[in-house]
């Protein structure tokens, strides 16, 4: 028996027991006796993961993922997969955008022989073939120093006390005296043109 990590359609993430012999049908298996499915999970994308031990002799390692391509509405799995999978079904060429359904099964193998993984080793995989994440918290600092005012900044900031200019200063009889003039100004060039 070794240990698998199942990505459960409703983003939760767990670590089974399977038998090593008889896939896929021992990750059946392991699923909820209530489902009742018509298929056997596919064997859809690789991620190599090119790991050295300590006597510095090369160990290939890689995580398969195994799904069900075929399902109902509402039966999708909500989990994001690493983008860059090498692909074994020619309809599943994008991990990262490809629709599955039900429950994904992720197994580990060493040199060809699967091996234990953990959820917790899973998520340190996961980081890694993301191309890590960034942490935040460090930007949120910057950002918040950032947003402290300068004095130009206060200076061009109204004080909500302070009184303002409002169109309640303006006299509605400037604007009948302004157009007025403006009337004015072209009466007078209408009758300079009639000169000409």
């Amino acid at each position: 028996m070794k240990n698998i990590v199942i990505l459960k359609k409703n983003k939760n993430v767990l670590t089974k027991q399977v038998e090593e012999s008889d896939l896929p049908e021992s990750l059946n298996s392991v699923l909820d006796k209530r489902i009742k499915l018509n298929s056997l999970p596919e064997k859809l994308y690789r991620y190599d993961l090119n790991t050295s031990n300590t006597s510095n002799t090369s160990n290939t390692s890689k995580l398969v993922v195994w799904g069900y391509i075929d399902g109902r509405a509402n039966q999708e799995n909500q989990h994001d997969l690493p983008p860059n999978a090498v692909w074994y079904n020619e309809s599943f060429k994008k991990s990262d955008i490809d629709l599955l359904f039900g429950d994904i099964f992720v197994l580990k193998y060493s040199n060809d022989i699967l091996v234990d993984l953990t959820k917790e080793e899973y998520a340190v995989y996961y980081d890694k073939l993301f191309g890590g994440f960034e942490d935040l918290g460090d930007t949120d600092s910057e950002l918040s120093q950032e947003s402290i005012p300068t004095q130009e900044d206060l200076d061009f900031i109204v004080d909500d006390d302070q009184e303002l200019e409002t169109d309640s200063d303006w006299d509605p009889e400037d604007l009948s005296s302004d157009s007025e003039s403006d009337k004015e100004d072209i009466e007078e060039e209408e009758e300079e043109e009639d000169i000409e």
